[in-house]
């Protein structure tokens, strides 16, 4: 007999197992009743059933074996084709789990099964399988006909049985190669995960105080020593936090159930999409966002979609449509639930904002969508008239917001009239390591989470030009044509002054919050590097300025600046949340004619530009970043390999570039091809909106497409398509001499 430590741990891996059956039937259950013909699902859910019923016939759990009976009796029978499956029948199959899933938590919560009443769900399960006696009698008829042929045909078409399920011995198939066939997972508790992951984070910050070290060192043993570490520690916090990754459809699968409830509540008919339910997600997080993602579901149906007639009478279909879609995008992960229903009721928003005094009846009438979709993550707001069990009482938006704030993530919504509604979720991968830039101000360096930077603008202090501007008593910066806030980060922190030579060039961070952009002075911006998140102690978690604290490469301790407290705190979301700035961004809109490039420079080349949405980032690289791969260069970066192409070897009219090994370049990354690419260039100077409509160049120019007017200046526009073709020429070792300006030979 087994001891009682023993007699714990089975009975919590029967907890364990039995929940993720339960959670399984949920979902199963929901498919069934769209494919009600389906024999493989009905087999999975009669023998998830059966198992269940067994492990409690093992522990004795009288009322656990009692209900999994009549339900497998109940799925036996539909199984069989004796009786079909309707909606009553998946009511009942439903609740059935639902009180096996209270038993489960009776019988963990005091390890032993709870008293109950279970007669009146077994006798409607039971009153479910009955079958007419015509039914009977035929299936009768059938067995006299042939006993032996019915056995054999039993044992063929049952979706119980398949060919994985028997073990056929071959002497094709060695014994050696059978244990490669099956991978058993292993279960580690969540505890020892968050220890492991708390020791690679203390690994990650001594790599850090270490690589300072082996930059300024001398001995060559020494540095590639650290180099080692380096990606060892890399290696080894991938794949912790792998580790630590589970698929979205830990939380998805649980939504089925919830929507069909939720609308059959509302009397209205939903079909849930799910796509990426296999992207994967840090388990905290999980958890995190699980709730957030409950209450836009039921807003969705409760909200949005309408009832059967109103979108017939629109020339919808009756069956309304919510779409889950998760995926990977820059480091984060992005959820967006879109919906085909009504839309946002805008008009109803500016009533309910001006009944409850947030703003004028003026006002209302120039606010743009985007500041009315803030509205409604305010407390207590609501456009319900009538209060339900699923809304109207105002409480829900805003609790969504906070939690997904809290996690480092944002909130996005976009809606129209009778298209629907689209939510988007961005979320950070994980909280322990993320990256983030190093800025300094009065000589403190501070860290600003990566994902919450827009761009970053360089300003000279020697223009001519006003840099900023005011705006009722409020610096603003005119960013290509928009105006936007501007803080200085020494102020808002009450930093003391320190006498610092700023006459070089002022560094902007332009940053957003609720909505709303501003920007960030600081003296420095160094380098963007993962960093280790640590929480704040007691004593400063009244600091709404900061979310956390990280320890540097020096061993200094840096604060981790949250975005949303300095923008709350300064007054800005108060100040420019309603209806300040914007309506003169609304009067400056870029046309429909227009197009966003990036403009930098190269050897020889004062202004060039590419199409912005053809660049996904800009780096800072040096010559020791450089490798050779054969007679190309590549650069190991962020765990991918990119190909190193110097725009200046390739574009007419540019100078070679003689620099020394320590020289830093930027570095624009396209991804074309399914390959990376670093385009080297000499400096990046800004984002324009130019004509999208272009000018051919009087007689070809290698590299160069076109041109554009900005301001009345020509500004040639690079062909990204010939350099690349230039760069992946087979015969790689042709080198294509300059092309020299005949027009300036001449004169």
């Amino acid at each position: 007999m087994l001891d009682m430590e023993n007699n714990d741990e089975i009975l919590a891996e029967f907890i364990l197992e039995t929940r993720e059956i339960l959670d399984l039937l949920d979902g199963d259950f929901i498919r069934l009743e769209q494919s009600p013909d389906d024999k493989k699902l009905i087999g999975n859910i009669f023998r998830a059933l059966h198992t269940l019923k067994g492990s409690s016939g093992f522990f004795a759990f009288k009322r656990l074996e009692k209900i999994s009976h009549a339900g497998e009796s109940l799925l036996g029978k539909i199984r069989d084709g004796q009786i079909s499956l309707d909606p009553e029948k998946t009511d009942r199959l439903l609740d059935t789990v639902d009180v096996l899933r209270v038993i489960i938590e009776g019988i963990e919560k005091n390890h032993s099964e709870p008293l109950g009443d279970d007669q009146q769900l077994i006798e409607q399960l039971q009153a479910l399988a009955k079958i007419q006696s015509q039914s009977v009698q035929r299936d009768v008829n059938l067995q006299k006909q042939s006993e032996l042929g019915a056995e054999v045909e039993v044992f063929v078409e049952s979706p119980s049985f398949s060919q994985a399920d028997i073990a056929i011995p071959t002497s094709d198939v060695s014994i050696s190669d059978k244990p490669h066939d099956v991978s058993a997972p292993v279960k580690v508790n969540l505890d020892t995960l968050d220890r492991l992951m708390n020791l690679t984070s203390e690994m990650v910050l001594a790599r850090n105080r270490l690589l300072p070290f082996a930059a300024n060192s001398k001995d060559l043993s020494f540095s590639q020593t650290v180099r080692s570490i380096d990606l060892l520690t890399l290696e080894l916090q991938e794949r912790m936090m792998k580790m630590r990754m589970q698929p979205i459809s830990y939380v998805w699968s649980k939504f089925s159930r919830l929507v069909r409830d939720i609308a059959q509540e509302c009397h209205k008919k939903v079909n849930l999409i799910q796509i990426g339910a296999e992207t994967e997600l840090d388990r905290a997080l999980l958890d995190a966002i699980r709730d957030p993602l409950i209450h836009i579901l039921r807003n969705s149906i409760d909200h949005s979609i309408e009832m059967p007639e109103v979108r017939k009478s629109k020339g919808k279909p009756e069956i309304g449509n919510i779409q889950l879609r998760a995926f990977h995008q820059n480091g984060m992960v992005l959820i967006e639930i879109v919906d085909d229903g009504a839309g946002i009721n805008y008009d109803g928003i500016r009533q309910r904002a001006i009944e409850r005094k947030l703003i004028s009846s003026q006002e209302a009438v120039g606010l743009a969508k985007e500041v009315l979709n803030e509205l409604i993550f305010l407390p207590g707001f609501s456009t319900k008239e009538k209060v339900s069990s699923l809304s109207g009482r105002g409480v829900g938006m805003d609790v969504v917001k906070n939690n997904i704030t809290n996690v480092g993530g944002s909130i996005e919504i976009t809606s129209e009239v009778n298209a629907g509604t689209t939510i988007k979720l961005k979320i950070p991968l994980t909280l322990a390591i993320m990256p983030a830039l190093l800025v300094g101000s009065e000589e403190q360096t501070y860290a600003i989470p990566q994902n919450r930077i827009i761009e970053l603008v360089r300003l000279d202090p020697n223009d001519t030009r006003a840099l900023f501007e005011d705006f009722y008593g409020t610096p603003v910066y005119r960013l290509r044509e928009n105006l936007i806030p501007v803080l200085n980060l020494s102020d808002e922190l009450k930093l003391n002054k320190v006498s610092v030579d700023k006459t070089n060039s002022i560094s902007l961070v332009v940053a957003q919050s609720e909505g709303v952009q501003f920007g960030i002075i600081v003296d420095t911006i160094f380098n963007i590097q993962d960093v280790v998140v640590k929480p704040l102690g007691p004593l400063l978690n009244n600091l709404p300025k900061y979310a956390g604290a990280t320890i540097l490469g020096s061993g200094r301790v840096s604060l981790i600046i949250d975005i949303d407290g300095i923008a709350s705190e300064s007054g800005l979301i108060g100040g420019f949340g309603a209806n300040t700035i914007t309506p003169v961004i609304e009067n400056t809109q870029i046309e429909d004619g227009e197009i966003a490039m990036l403009l930098f420079e190269l050897n020889g080349l004062s202004r060039i530009a590419t199409p912005l949405d053809s660049i996904e980032h800009i780096l800072m690289l040096s010559e020791e970043q450089f490798q050779e791969n054969g007679n190309k260069e590549v650069v190991y970066y962020q765990d991918q390999l990119m190909h190193v192409i110097r725009l200046e070897d390739y574009v007419s009219g540019c100078q070679l570039n003689d620099s020394s090994g320590s020289a830093v370049f930027p570095a624009l990354t396209c991804f074309i091809n399914n390959k990376t690419y670093a385009l080297i260039v000499k400096k990046v100077h800004d984002i324009i909106q130019v004509p999208i409509k272009m000018y051919e160049l009087s007689s070809p120019q290698r590299g160069i497409e076109a041109c554009v007017i900005y301001k009345d200046e020509v500004i040639n526009v690079l062909d990204l398509v010939e350099v690349l073709a230039m760069h992946n020429a087979h015969d790689s070792t042709t080198m294509y001499p300059r092309v020299i300006d005949i027009h300036g030979v001449l004169d």
